[in-house]
């Protein structure tokens, strides 16, 4: 998401809290530039890229994912059928975490060079890091609502054996 007015681009991973920011700005964005990962908004808004505030959200990927297989069974669950043939609805936990570890798009090259980024927010402090972004381009702050967010049990309730656990966080860990 870019925002000329507050000079800013929102870099958006999936089941962060993104839409909410993008909410707060009154630009909720298309689903084919959702998810831009760094590199693919580098070239999207190569003319601001230098200049504009840049921040995204980063969240506990064992919290990530149980959050990424509930919505992926309350939302895209035909999606998952018609591109997968997989009727993740029947799915336990682990079985998704197995599942997808041949599925390229939940790999987590999302971030490139977080050190090119102006703020990263933790999506467990997620009001808090969104008013300092508020502050840091001159926007006033709002309370987020909460859009698109899965409904589910406490994350570590999910994680039974420790090899799950130990896949999870080498795997989606490294920004964190």
């Amino acid at each position: 998401m870019i925002s000329h007015i507050y000079k800013c681009i929102f870099l958006h991973k999936g089941r962060t809290g993104g839409t909410s920011i993008e909410n707060s700005f009154g630009c909720l964005m298309e689903s084919d530039k959702k998810h831009l990962t760094q590199s693919q908004s580098r070239e999207e808004y190569k003319e601001y890229w230098d200049t504009y505030f840049k921040f995204t959200i980063v969240r506990n990927p064992l919290d990530w994912m149980v959050s990424c297989y509930h919505h992926n069974k309350q939302v895209n669950s035909d999606f998952f059928l018609e591109r997968f043939g997989k009727d993740i609805t029947k799915m336990s936990f682990e079985d998704y975490i197995e599942w997808s570890k041949d599925v390229p798009n939940l790999s987590n090259s999302f971030l490139d060079n977080p050190d090119e980024l102006d703020y990263i927010i933790n999506f467990e402090n997620l009001q808090k890091g969104f008013d300092i972004v508020c502050e840091s381009i001159g926007k006033s702050k709002s309370t987020l609502e909460k859009i698109e967010s899965s409904n589910h049990k406490p994350y570590m309730e999910y994680y039974t054996n420790q090899e799950v656990i130990n896949y999870v966080e080498d795997k989606y860990g490294n920004i964190y």
